[in-house]
């Protein structure tokens, strides 16, 4: 096999490799559009979609995360699209709730809008209704209200995955790559690039300037295709304020100064270089799941490292695949060297990568339940690939198989792309996943039930259970909630004490009487699985069991 068809084989696989990523990416985003966001509403009061006696007196809003201060709204709209209040959002001292205090409302329909910002620098918004006095959903025979219409376009933002993910995607893979790609290069250029020949050196440092013009480009597009969801419909006010009182905004502004400084500071001195390339990764780490989790110091330092070992191969490798082209005798000279080092940062890769795992999720099984675990699995996978194609070409380097050590370097640069391709997406998802409030509901021939927990999550939670039953049958005579962990024998099961209560919610009929139920206590202590279990018995003396696994994270 000729060189040339080398390097046209070697192109086609990198190109392959990226394509593969990034539909990869683009399928298993589609399917799991919600796991996107990273700060997670996991309470609001009103609930989505309540129907409600009287007026609220306040919008409150709780995550599961840390949130960034100072760019951040909640907004409610009547039914004419007129805001209620102008008044801004307050958020609580843990810095992971707000709360807006509202005008007296009248009978009708409101949406709430809101939009936040993770501590890990990514934006978050949403959109629900409740009802004052009304219900959400026409009854049979009403005529429709245009008016209406825009309110219940937007109750899902995010059902489709559309072209402006594709680019957002798009633009943080190849934001990642040529990070990784340029930071790894410096380190090379100063290992080895530096002893080489002159035609050689000539020829890596061209590559070295133009891997620091596309890593500038890169960054400016990144910036820009995430800037709009990043400031809302906030206007100029609001990219004051992210770039002057958000750390996200800072760390933005800092990566992009220093994409510039790297055309005045770079190659005048080996400990510059280094400074910067130092600079860049922990700069990095504050747009990332570094900067939303504690320890914090800790998780920078492993993200820090995992940067550290990821360029070097990355740079590495790359430089390793342009000499294998140009110069092939250079290319087998520093193979030795970028074997070593190679191996030592797939090591400190694995190590760094567990113990960030270990650190974001309360609970190492949680690692099957998000697009993140899933993405992360996969790494794995393809990093046990890489460590299988090293030795391969290890062997092929030292029996001077040229032929074979080609094909190789091709598939561990595919490899490479792969991988780097899904951290560039994993890195923007969510570790953790979200509880979601049970809304259970079971039809009968002679008794219906719904049965709702909120926010359903470790905690404080609200316990509702609504029963319908022919009015002859009268009221229940009684209606049991119990709790039990499932595979924990050394707790009983935990009863919630449920009281009656008066309920003006307007629900479907059924042509039955309802009876509702309430009680509001820490319940679910903990995390894990658990067995609900409600029992409903009529004047009859009949009974009605209903079973249901819960997982709450």
């Amino acid at each position: 096999m000729t060189k040339r068809w080398q390097s046209i084989r070697f192109a086609r696989l990198g190109l392959i490799a990226m394509l593969v990523a990034l539909l990869l990416t683009v399928q298993l985003a589609d399917g799991s559009r919600h796991a996107l966001a990273h700060a997670s509403l996991v309470e609001a009061q009103p609930a989505a979609d309540a129907e409600l006696a009287g007026a609220p007196e306040q919008i409150a809003l709780t995550f599961n995360e840390r949130l960034e201060d100072g760019l951040y709204w909640i907004r409610v709209f009547d039914k004419a699209r007129k805001q209620v209040t102008n008044q801004p959002a307050v958020m609580n001292d843990a810095h992971m709730g707000l709360s807006l205090k509202l005008p007296k409302l009248d009978k009708g329909t409101y949406v709430v809008t809101y939009h936040i910002i993770s501590a890990d620098g990514h934006p978050v918004e949403g959109t629900y209704l409740f009802a004052v006095g009304e219900s959400l959903t026409r009854p049979p025979g009403a005529a429709a209200d245009p008016g209406m219409d825009h309110l219940h376009m937007h109750n899902d933002p995010f059902q489709r995955f559309g072209l402006k993910d594709v680019v957002q995607f798009a633009s943080r893979i190849a934001f990642y790559i040529s990070m990784l790609a340029f930071t790894g290069w410096l380190l090379w250029s100063r290992w080895f690039a530096s002893k080489t020949h002159d035609g050689p050196k000539a020829m890596l440092a061209l590559w070295r300037e133009r891997l620091q013009q596309a890593y500038l480009i890169v960054y400016i597009v990144f910036m820009g295709v995430h800037l709009i969801d990043m400031i809302g419909d906030g206007g100029r006010d609001a990219v004051i304020t992210l770039f002057t009182r958000t750390a996200s905004g800072y760390a933005w502004l800092g990566g992009l100064v220093l994409a510039l400084l790297s055309f005045v500071l770079l190659q005048r001195s080996a400990w510059l270089d280094y400074a910067w390339v130092a600079a860049v990764w922990l700069d990095k780490g504050f747009l990332g799941h570094a900067a939303a989790f504690t320890p914090v110091t800790e998780t920078l330092l492993l993200d820090w490292l995992h940067l550290f070992a990821s360029s070097v191969w990355v740079g590495g490798l790359l430089m390793l695949g342009v000499l294998w082209r140009r110069e092939r005798e250079q290319a087998i000279r520093l193979y030795p060297s970028f074997s070593t080092a190679a191996l030592l940062s797939i090591v400190l890769l694995i190590a760094s990568g567990v113990l960030s795992a270990v650190l974001f999720l309360p609970d190492i099984r949680y690692v099957v339940e998000t697009l993140w675990g899933k993405l992360l699995l996969v790494k794995t996978g393809l990093v046990a690939a890489v460590a299988v194609t090293a030795a391969c070409l290890r062997y092929a380097f030292k029996k001077r198989r040229e032929a074979s050590a080609g094909v190789l370097l091709g598939i561990d640069t595919g490899l490479m792309l792969l991988i780097a391709g899904i951290v560039g997406v994993f890195t923007y998802l969510t570790p953790l996943p979200a509880n979601q409030p049970l809304n259970w509901h079971v039809m009968g021939e002679k008794i219906h039930m719904t049965a709702q927990i909120s926010p359903n999550a470790p905690g404080v939670n609200e316990f509702t259970v609504k029963v319908w039953l022919p009015e002859p049958l009268g009221k229940p005579k009684q209606v049991l909630m119990k709790l039990q962990q499932e595979g924990d024998a050394g707790i009983a099961p935990i009863e919630v004490p449920l009281s009656p209560f008066v309920d003006q919610d307007f629900d479907e009929s059924y042509g039955m009487k309802k009876y509702t139920y309430k009680a509001k206590g820490s319940y679910l202590p903990y995390p894990g699985k658990w067995e609900l279990e409600i029992r409903v018995m009529d004047s009859n003396d009949d009974e009605t069991v209903y079973d249901k696994e819960l997982k709450i994270f």
